[in-house]
């Protein structure tokens, strides 16, 4: 497939809420998206390297098996 091709849907939860983007940008970071889309402004852009833990979020993955979040630590 060639670049842009085809279609995506980014889907994931943030606070427990469902978001779903049928035209996420590639090009946008995590930060930018949680900051400017969903006007959640708690992650900070401190140094733009990741060294800082200012742009830190907590990434986890839901089980269904379990009914719980499982979180990768």
């Amino acid at each position: 497939m060639g670049e842009g091709s085809g279609s995506s849907v980014l889907c994931f939860y943030v606070n427990g809420q469902k978001i779903e983007d049928s035209a996420p940008d590639p090009k946008m970071t995590l930060l930018t998206y949680l900051r400017d889309k969903l006007r959640l402004t708690g992650s900070k852009l401190g140094c733009g390297e990741g060294g800082c833990g200012a742009c830190t979020v907590m990434v986890s993955r839901y089980s269904d098996d379990t009914d719980t979040v499982k979180y990768p630590f």
